[in-house]
Parts: C-alpha cells; structure tokens; sequence
C-alpha cells in the first residue's frame, strides 16, 4: 500500500533515510532528520513524503515536491528521495513510487516527474531507463563559501 508518511512513521522512516544518506555517503545527523521530518510533516511545506507500507512496516520511501518548470511556464513534479529496504528490493516497490507519483502528477496537472539519481549508481538507473527518458543533463552544484 502506498500512502502518505504520518506522525507513526518517524522511526521506521529515520532508519531508511539514515539508508538512503549512508548509500550515498552523506553524514547524517538528529537535526538534520529532525528538520527534514518537520518539513513533511508540515502543510505549508513544499516538501511531501509518501511510503509503501508491507504488513503495517514502511519499506520504502520517496520525498517529492512541485517544482516550476520556466522554459514552459507549467509545474513538474520533483522526486527528491528514493529509497526503499535493501531487504524488500526486488518487488518493484521502486517502481511502484514512481508509478504512484505519476498519478499524482495526473491529478495535479504537472507536465511530467524529474529526479536525478548519481551516474555510479547502475541498480536504479536499469529501472529508470525502463521508465522514463534520460534527457541527458548534468547537475552541477556551486556551494556557498
């Protein structure tokens, strides 16, 4: 079942988002858990969480938002995070996130879902050149000083 995260998920939620940071080899810390579970957890906040949930345990996670898109003066959907128990892969638990953003990008009358996910990490990239289309851009990042 997917379903929006709630108040009940924190800890199953924290241990596969300290997952999802450990992947991809980012320290992770409370405040950073903290301020991340009080954006989704907030209404007014653009970020949004849903889950898979198997035999009332959350498996899986992914943290979207709804991004303007200017070169076309509509919105797109955003996914963010990703990540679901190395224990559950297998089941198109993956592929049934985003399968469940696509509706949503339906009901809100977005023009389509973009993510971005790092060039080594070939176990999401089979799935996501089955699915969508690779249009071929490159994230550059520019930190403040």
């Amino acid at each position: 079942m997917i379903r929006k995260l709630e108040e009940k998920d924190k800890k199953n939620w924290t241990k596969l988002y300290n997952g999802y940071a450990a992947f991809y080899k980012v320290p992770m810390n409370t405040e950073i858990i903290d301020a991340l579970w009080g954006w989704i957890n907030d209404e007014n906040h653009v970020v949004n969480g849903i889950c898979f949930e198997l035999d009332s345990k959350i498996v899986g996670i992914a943290h979207y938002r709804t991004m303007p898109r200017p070169i076309k003066a509509k919105y797109i959907g955003f996914l963010d995070d990703l990540f679901v128990d190395p224990d559950f892969r297998g089941q198109k638990i993956a592929q049934k996130l985003i399968n469940h953003l696509k509706s949503l990008s339906n009901s809100n009358n977005w023009d389509g879902i973009r993510w971005t996910t790092h060039s080594s990490n070939d176990t999401a990239k089979k799935l996501y050149n089955k699915i969508a289309n690779n249009i071929g851009f490159e994230v550059y990042e520019l930190k403040r000083d």
